[in-house]
């Protein structure tokens, strides 16, 4: 039997803590909910993240590097449909391999109780800014991307489990693009899909 690595295993917890922090707050989850949500001990997790605010601090460096990787991969298109499809694309991705880093990069976007921390707010503007949704792109192009992003983590986290990857992919990409304004039949970027 395969033997996780370590950053296969603390990979996982911060995913797991990512989801509980967009869930419930930083301050309103504690390390013993995050143990208990991935199954190690208290004493196991602190070993590897001292206190709680260095695992805050780990999901969230985790979760920008992976909203980075994938707005810089999708920034070398213009700013359009195409660009918005392979964002969408690449997030689903993200959504169904990973929901929790997911879940608290688009907690970002829609603004919740806990988006007036730095880090957060710097998500929300690589997040907007890589679907070229800044200051000056309207409401209706806010609301449209915080609808289109918002439903694409809960309906990831929704099917998770339930259904296989290759079926709701193409299902939460069509979704996100109607609700960003876009046809969904268009045909999808190259390389998209689950593991692209």
């Amino acid at each position: 039997m395969h033997r996780p690595t370590r950053e296969q295993i603390d990979e996982e917890i911060l995913d797991t803590a990512a989801a509980l922090f967009a869930r419930h707050g930083v301050e309103h989850t504690s390390v013993q909910r995050v143990a208990d949500a991935t199954g190690y001990s208290k004493t196991g997790l602190l070993h590897r993240f001292p206190t709680k605010e260095a695992l805050a601090e780990a999901a969230l460096a985790r979760t920008l590097a992976h909203v980075r990787r994938l707005a810089g991969e999708a920034t070398a298109t213009a700013p359009g449909p195409a660009r918005d499809r392979a964002l969408v694309a690449s997030l689903a991705d993200l959504a169904l391999a990973r929901p929790g880093f997911t879940s608290l990069a688009l907690s970002s976007v829609s603004g919740g109780a806990h988006a007036h921390t730095a880090q957060l707010q710097e998500l929300a503007g690589v997040l907007f800014e890589a679907f070229a949704a800044g200051p000056g792109a309207g409401a209706e192009r806010t609301v449209r991307l915080t609808a289109a992003l918002g439903g694409l983590a809960t309906a990831a986290l929704a099917c998770r489990g339930e259904l296989p990857a290759e079926v709701v992919h193409p299902l939460l990409v069509a979704t996100a693009v109607d609700a960003l304004g876009h046809r969904a039949d268009a045909p999808p970027p190259t390389g998209a899909g689950p593991g692209a």
